[in-house]
């Protein structure tokens, strides 16, 4: 089976060849093959040379088209800190009043910001891979774009102090995040992979995200579908059992889950999607070969049975971690 052929045929609840594996591998491909964070983030043709290289090295199946989180943020005028070899981060936001929002245009995809090179690294993926191995391009969820933009903090205090307001922001975002998805796709991203990491209960009580984000994402991923993704894939960081079982009705069929979420509990509270996810993001750093073998090969025995299931980490792989680390998730699932 091709690596895409394999993730499909798992997600939609076929047999395969073997568990795909889908870890999150993003800045860590640019430090194993010799650059640094701030070309990587910088660069479409660095993206992709250095997504295309550590598939080899790795053998998983997936490529991400990600830069880093600021990528909206910063399209739409917040300014970053740029550091040598590091991930940027926002030095100051766009906005110091909610109703400025007004005065921030529809981004254009093709000119502002670095959203060009996120689209040039899908083209120069799909051009390599064709269908061969599933393509997921990173957008951020309205309520993390939102929060980038005026501060998590006050955007907290005025979900309160001004609810009006912040859906407004919010609508602004939603039409942000959906449209970015949309020329993600149309560059060649089979799907866009939705990260937000402030929907976690973590950050915001679960009521908020009920009411501000759910329906958005429900929007998004109706429209992601029709314009023919297969895979409506979110990520959210931490503790997100008091959400998982709204995931599906959300439109949700693959989340990745962070190593504080049980795969067992997981597959209890939703049984109708797929998820992704749970080993120790870490331990790919202070861990063996051999330790991530027997993580991998524990996640693959809880999840037997009891629903559908791709090997992947709970978050990130950090950047510091080594290719034969991330390399024994692979040869776990091939002699499992």
């Amino acid at each position: 089976m091709t690596s895409y052929e394999r993730f499909m045929a798992v997600l939609e609840g076929g047999p395969a060849d073997r568990a795909p594996v889908a870890p999150a591998i993003f800045g860590v491909a640019a430090r194993l093959n010799g650059y640094k964070l701030s070309e990587y983030v910088t660069s479409g043709k660095v993206i992709a040379e250095t997504q295309l290289k550590a598939r080899e090295q790795i053998g998983h199946d997936v490529l991400f088209a990600f830069a880093d989180l600021s990528v909206e943020a910063e399209a739409l005028g917040c300014i970053l800190d740029y550091e040598n070899d590091a991930y940027p981060s926002i030095r100051r936001y766009v906005l110091d009043d909610i109703n400025e929002i007004d005065n921030i245009g529809p981004p254009d995809f093709s000119k502002n910001g670095r959203f060009p090179v996120v689209l040039e690294a899908c083209s120069r993926m799909r051009e390599a891979e064709g269908n061969n191995c599933l393509i997921a391009a990173c957008v951020m969820g309205p309520l993390s774009i939102a929060s980038q933009l005026i501060g998590l903090e006050k955007l907290l205090y005025l979900t309160v102090d001004n609810p009006e307001g912040v859906e407004h922001l919010l609508d602004f975002t939603e039409d942000v995040a959906l449209r970015y998805g949309k020329a993600l796709m149309l560059a060649g991203a089979h799907c866009p992979f939705i990260f937000d990491p402030v929907a976690s209960p973590v950050v915001i009580p679960s009521s908020l995200f009920l009411r501000y984000e759910a329906p958005r994402l429900k929007r998004i991923y109706d429209a992601f579908r029709a314009e023919g993704s297969r895979v409506s894939w979110i990520s959210i960081a931490g503790a997100t059992q008091r959400i998982i079982p709204h995931f599906s009705e959300i439109g949700i069929n693959l989340a990745t889950i962070d190593y504080v979420v049980p795969i067992t509990e997981a597959f209890e509270l939703e049984s109708n999607i797929a998820f992704n996810g749970n080993l120790k993001p870490y331990s790919f750093v202070s861990g063996t070969a051999g330790t991530i073998r027997e993580e991998v090969k524990s996640c693959v025995r809880e999840a037997r049975g009891k629903g559908r299931y791709i090997v992947g980490s709970g978050c990130e792989i950090p950047v510091e971690s080594n290719s034969e680390n991330i390399r024994a998730i692979v040869e776990a699932v091939e002699h499992a």
